[in-house]
């Protein structure tokens, strides 16, 4: 029954149960509640790196299907497009966090931290996530020209089994996860005061995703007003898709034909849509790094300098190749490079992932309407090389 009910609807049943019964609860009861919600989080963070290595490897592995040139041409324009809208990002936080800042007292969230796990799991770090991806990217590289059917049978296998982890396990206790952590928050003060602050933090995020993808097909059309309506026109029904179904993957479809419509490709488009579907996620990009850093505002009083974040950049848009394009998958990915380059604590993982889950419908749409404006750039491109294929 449960899972009739859609993602965001479940994460605002629970933030609504949250603000309600929070106060009511004995502290033993929240505390529990919020145990619970961190051995949930200690078991996401061991298995991450397997769902890395498994979705990066089997990605890798189905390039061989086609010319390596073309791919490569591909892959780097989508980690150069979710850099470039990633490092927007910081330039337009740098702009708005004074505005931002005054709205919250981290200091207020800090003071507030009263409620403690019974216990945590202590799980071992098996496989670092930066070991993964290069794990999985030369694994990848050795069988894409030293072909071994039995072990792409193998990693096709493995991807899919984590995938239905994922679906029926993961994925499922999400909101029970989340709840933990908000029931938490609420219980101590704090979270009244992260929604008020949000709520801008929402507005900014989709009138950036519009504003971007707009000058994305203006760029792909060459700035022709009436090219780049048409398109948009043929890509918005890939956007209403992606929308109601949260999921780039199950878009594919979709998405394919808008791109066909755009192109006059369909063998560019049968072949690029899967692909970036799973790796260029620009929704994302503008999505995560700003609940991330409007996230460190709140908690920490600071942002990261560029250093740090150039850092974070590059390991989260190398880790965008291990999201694949499912409800929540981005957030999942991230929450180690969140860990690792942003230094985010346990109850900050747990308000960005509430947050990020809320808006994954914009996020998704944003991704697959961004995809069709990148396959536009690709076809002119491989025009222009001599490398179109009909």
């Amino acid at each position: 029954m449960l899972r009739r009910i859609s993602l965001p609807v479940q994460l605002l049943i629970v933030i609504a149960c949250a603000f309600l019964f929070g106060t009511m609860l004995p502290q033993v009861v929240v505390t529990w509640m919020y145990t619970a919600s961190v051995v949930f989080k200690d078991l996401l963070t061991f298995i991450l790196p397997f769902i890395i290595l498994a979705f990066v490897l089997d990605g890798i592995l189905s390039f061989k299907k086609n010319a390596p040139l073309i791919l490569l041409i591909m892959l780097a324009m989508i980690f150069v497009s979710n850099a470039l809208v990633t490092m927007l990002d910081y330039v337009i936080m740098r702009w708005v966090s004074c505005a931002i800042a005054s709205k919250g007292d981290a200091a207020i969230i800090a003071a507030h931290d009263l409620i403690h796990p019974a216990f945590t799991l202590g799980l071992p770090t098996l496989l670092r996530t930066e070991y993964a991806l290069i794990c999985a990217i030369a694994l990848g590289l050795f069988f894409t020209f030293v072909r071994v059917p039995k072990f792409e049978r193998s990693s096709h296998h493995f991807k899919r089994t984590i995938e239905h982890i994922l679906n029926w396990v993961v994925i499922p206790f999400l909101p029970l996860y989340v709840f933990g952590f908000l029931l938490k928050m609420r219980f101590e003060g704090t979270f009244i005061l992260l929604m008020q602050n949000y709520s801008g933090t929402f507005f900014l995020i989709v009138a950036t995703q519009i504003c971007y993808l707009i000058w994305m097909y203006a760029l792909a059309t060459r700035f022709s007003l009436r090219n780049m309506l048409d398109a948009i026109k043929n890509a918005l029904p890939s956007y209403l898709t992606g929308f109601s179904t949260m999921s780039s993957a199950v878009t594919v479809p979709v998405s394919v034909e808008c791109a066909y419509k755009n192109t006059h490709n369909r063998p560019l488009a049968m072949v690029a849509m899967p692909i970036m579907a799973n790796v260029h996620l620009l929704g994302d990009s503008i999505g995560i790094p700003m609940l991330a850093m409007v996230t460190m505002l709140l908690f920490t009083g600071s942002l990261p300098d560029f250093a740090q974040y150039a850092s974070f950049v590059f390991y989260f848009c190398t880790a965008m190749f291990a999201v694949s394009g499912i409800p929540g998958g981005a957030i999942l990915v991230m929450t180690p490079i969140l860990v690792s380059q942003l230094n985010f604590s346990a109850e900050m993982i747990g308000v960005i992932t509430a947050l990020f889950l809320l808006m994954d419908s914009f996020g998704t749409a944003a991704n697959v309407m961004g995809d069709g404006a990148l396959v536009i750039m690709v076809d002119k491109l491989l025009k222009k090389l001599g490398l179109h294929n009909e």
